[in-house]
């Protein structure tokens, strides 16, 4: 059984829904003893607009930590955020994390040519390879406590082909040499099941690149990556669930942090 959940959603970042209480009272409700917020941090790229805005930052933080207080006889919460490893400056990560417990990497765009692609629709073996040599910097920098949705990179990849692979390779020697966790997202199954020239697939959790990843000594932490609280643990979190003990996955029940530096 679930007893946490590190890769949480707010209300702020503009495409999810609910405060920390909200979701303090599901998680409690499902019998969790640890609930992680990470919401996406303000970016200086402008990649987007569903983010969080910097002028609301400290709301959050304050919205976090007051509600741990409120909450911390009944259950454990931490302060996070999620973010891609791309802004120019390493001062603009330590920033965050003289802050909140935790950073997530979250890696939703490459850049390929001077453009900002998003990794839901990379369709060329140079975009996998590009993303997977992003992440493995990513890892390797420090900053980050668990890597978010790491096969999202078959979202718009037809086949897991040789590029696929490698990519999954590269991702779990710098996760097995970093100790920094992969996590299995649950969002992925709540996105559909898509028709590939392998079949029919689910964007992630791939099974191909798990398949991948268990044969390293690599942490798994499983994840909602909830963006209302009744998906902290719903039918996409069961079926995550039964696919860990299908593909013959082992899985951490809670995160460690990384210390800050």
């Amino acid at each position: 059984m679930v007893k946490a959940n590190y890769h949480t959603h707010h209300e702020l970042c503009n495409h999810a829904q609910g405060t920390t209480e909200d979701y303090v009272k599901e998680a409690i409700k499902q019998g969790f003893t640890e609930l992680g917020m990470s919401d996406h941090v303000p970016s200086l790229l402008n990649l987007d607009p569903m983010r969080m805005h910097f002028r609301d930052l400290e709301k959050y933080y304050k919205d976090v930590r007051e509600t741990a207080l409120a909450y911390q006889d009944k259950i454990k919460v931490h302060l996070g955020l999620e973010c891609e490893y791309l802004e120019p400056e390493e001062s603009y990560y330590q920033n965050f994390l003289n802050e909140v417990d935790y950073l997530i990497l979250g890696q939703h765009y490459i850049v390929q040519n001077g453009r900002y692609i998003s990794t839901f629709a990379l369709f060329a073996p140079e975009h996998i390879e590009t993303y997977a040599q992003d992440v493995k910097k990513a890892l390797y920098s420090g900053h980050f406590s668990l890597f978010a949705h790491p096969d999202i990179y078959m979202c718009g990849y037809d086949s897991f082909d040789d590029a696929a692979v490698e990519a999954a390779h590269i991702i779990a020697k710098a996760a097995k040499d970093t100790g920094i966790p992969l996590e299995f997202n649950a969002n992925g199954i709540r996105r559909g099941i898509k028709q590939t020239s392998q079949g029919k697939r689910y964007p992630y959790p791939r099974k191909e690149f798990w398949d991948i990843i268990r044969n390293y000594d690599v942490k798994i932490i499983l994840s909602a990556d909830a963006h209302h609280p009744s998906l902290l643990y719903d039918d996409a979190m069961k079926d995550a669930e039964h696919k860990i003990s299908e593909w013959r996955l082992k899985v951490d029940p809670f995160l460690e942090f990384k210390s800050r530096k």
